[in-house]
Order: C-alpha cells, then sequence, then structure tokens
C-alpha cells in the first residue's frame, strides 16, 4: 500500500471484497447450500449492490420477481 498525497493505493481498496469473501467462504463452512451462496456471491461481489432489498433477492429468490 503506498499513500500519494491523500490518496491511499493499494490493498485498502480491496476491504470490501476481502471481508465479503471472507464471509461467503465462512457460509460454505458452515453448509450453507451453494445456490444461496452463488447468489449472495454474484449481489456483492459482481453486482455491487448492497441494499437490504437485494441481499434479500439472493437469499429468498422465490418471494421476488427477478
Amino acid at each position: 500500500m503506498t499513500k500519494t498525497g491523500e490518496e491511499t493505493t493499494g490493498a485498502v481498496s480491496d476491504v470490501p471484497r476481502r471481508v465479503f469473501t471472507d464471509f461467503l467462504d465462512a457460509l460454505v463452512a458452515k453448509g450453507i447450500p451453494t445456490d444461496i451462496i452463488s447468489r449472495l456471491r454474484k449481489t456483492l461481489l459482481v453486482d455491487h449492490r448492497y441494499s437490504d432489498k437485494a441481499l434479500k433477492e439472493a437469499v429468498f429468490p422465490e418471494t421476488f420477481d427477478l
């Protein structure tokens, strides 16, 4: 990680991705169904959607029109 004036580059920008990845890995370790984990991974890491609605859609897709 390097500092350029007030900007910080490197690992700091990867913190959310690392946190979400660790969270998803913990879900795998707990035996959460892979289809739920896959939808959460897409929502968090690909689509970058973090709202309550987005997370509920990922976990409970049968209750939403996707």
